[in-house]
């Protein structure tokens, strides 16, 4: 969607999200820190398109439908194999 990322620290991301590289991250139900990393990224057109680049990057490389396909189609096999 081309838009800079800020989300919630929260383990589930983690496989997702680089902290400072695709995405801001802030702390959990702290409204102050999602504030001031919003206006950051309100205030720095190149912080923002740096963040949307990298993610977008790494969505092409590690995220895609073939790739969530080849790491599942193991556990698939393994379990019609029962």
């Amino acid at each position: 969607m081309a838009r800079p990322l800020v989300v919630t620290e929260r383990a589930i991301l983690a496989d997702y999200v680089k902290a400072g590289q695709t995405a801001l991250v802030v702390p959990p139900e702290d409204p102050t820190s999602l504030r001031d990393v919003i206006a950051q990224i309100l205030a720095d057109a190149a912080l923002g398109n740096s963040l949307v680049r990298a993610a977008r990057a790494s969505i092409e490389r590690h995220l895609t439908t073939r790739h969530e396909a080849q790491r599942l189609a193991p556990i698939f096999r393994a379990v019609a194999a029962r």
